[in-house]
């Protein structure tokens, strides 16, 4: 057998030497703690509402909430969460949440009867409002997965979510003519986007409000009042204006009876409670999809008592008067709310259905919210879309 040769020194002082090199390397090496594996999250991974591509703001776009039920003894805090298309799980994340993002774009929910929870605690559930807008040249995923890392180190994986076909629910304008600010409309930091609803024995809460629209009627300067300030309903430009069927559809119900609120944030006629809350509204059977599935109800809530048109089992066309703006329920100021649903039937419709998007015929976007443009927030272009979602802080004009 052939000898290595001694680097320096004799052969025996070369092998002495690499003696000593390879036990300092493997006492080097033995000195380092194994750290054991760290064990999975006890948490559970779910999205309760399958998301359905809608073009908003210029883009196709992705818009749904992953929830969060810790299962174990001790406090989570959320690091990281990774969305995957699912055919391509070695490819790059379709979206990444880290730290300060969750914190953004996370709800936690306690159990019922407990007191709001400051952490993901034991029986506590996160929300975490998921929007994810896609280039024109970038593919829709078939289906996503869900990766969530927390502090600890420790990680979650969900199982896989079907994407639906991209929203084939296009209807026309539930105002008329003028200038109309979408007020809380679709966004990922609207107050109807995080509009978290459990109702009765609910365990599960809904998003009704997930693609809601507030309709408020400006002046071409932008103001939404002749005086202003709005101090009285009849000074706000939308009092009284009627609002239409958005397509061919049957009457599933109706509330009327609810007195008017003044103008104002503190100000209710009643007590809100879940018959209450929408104040006057019209809920509008618009039948399966194609696909089939639960139907889809349109809800047009905030209208002045004694002013509805229609009645329960109605069939009406498509711009057909249904009522008029007023302000009613939950309602600071004459405006209407507008949402569509996925529901069981007509009584879960309004607050108990899951929110699906829609897009209108055509639109014109004339300008947009100041704030919402200091905001750097995402908004439609200038000019005339067509079956398109119109978002947050857009000022659409209405023609009929």
């Amino acid at each position: 057998m052939r000898t290595p040769m001694p680097i320096s020194g004799s052969r025996n002082g070369w092998a002495e030497g690499r003696g000593v090199r390879l036990y300092l390397a493997a006492a080097i090496c033995c000195s380092v703690p194994v750290r054991a594996p760290v064990p999975p999250a006890p948490v559970s991974l779910a999205v309760p509402a399958s998301p359905v591509p809608v073009r908003a703001a210029g883009r196709l776009t992705l818009v749904y909430e992953l929830h969060v039920a810790d299962r174990g003894v001790r406090p989570l805090r959320l690091e990281r969460l990774e969305v995957r298309d699912a055919d391509h799980p070695n490819a790059g994340p379709v979206a990444t949440y880290g730290r300060s993002e969750l914190e953004r774009n996370i709800k936690l929910i306690a159990p019922r009867g407990a007191p709001p929870p400051r952490a993901l605690t034991s029986g506590v559930r996160a929300v975490i409002y998921i929007w994810i807008p896609f280039d024109s040249a970038a593919p829709m995923p078939r289906a996503l997965t869900h990766r969530v890392t927390f502090a600890d180190g420790s990680t979650a994986e969900g199982a896989s979510v079907t994407v639906g076909m991209p929203t084939d629910l296009v209807l026309g304008s539930p105002v008329g003519a003028g200038d109309w600010w979408i007020g809380l409309g679709p966004s990922n930091t609207s107050e109807h986007r995080r509009a978290v609803i459990r109702v009765g024995d609910d365990t599960v809460p809904h998003l009704a409000q997930r693609f809601a629209i507030d309709w408020v009627k400006m002046d071409p300067r932008g103001e939404y009042a002749r005086d202003h300030r709005g101090r009285r309903n009849t000074d706000w430009y939308g009092y009284g204006e009627p609002v239409f069927a958005v397509t061919d559809a049957r009457v599933a119900a109706i509330n009327d009876g609810i007195p008017e609120n003044t103008p104002g944030e503190n100000s209710r006629a009643v007590p809100m409670r879940v018959a209450t809350v929408l104040g006057n509204y019209v809920v509008l059977d618009l039948g399966a999809p194609a696909a089939g599935g639960p139907h889809h109800f349109a809800l047009y809530g905030h209208l002045q008592p004694g002013s509805l048109e229609v009645h329960a089992g109605d069939s009406v066309h498509q711009g057909q008067v249904l009522g008029t703006i007023g302000n009613s329920g939950n309602s600071d100021g004459p405006h209407l709310h507008f949402h569509v649903t996925e529901a069981a039937d007509s009584a879960a419709a309004p607050l108990r259905g899951e929110g699906v998007p829609f897009v209108l015929d055509s639109f014109t976007v004339v300008t947009h919210d100041p704030e919402r443009v200091a905001q750097h927030a995402r908004l439609t272009g200038l000019g005339v879309h067509r079956a398109a979602l119109p978002v947050e802080g857009d000022v659409i004009r209405g023609v009929r």
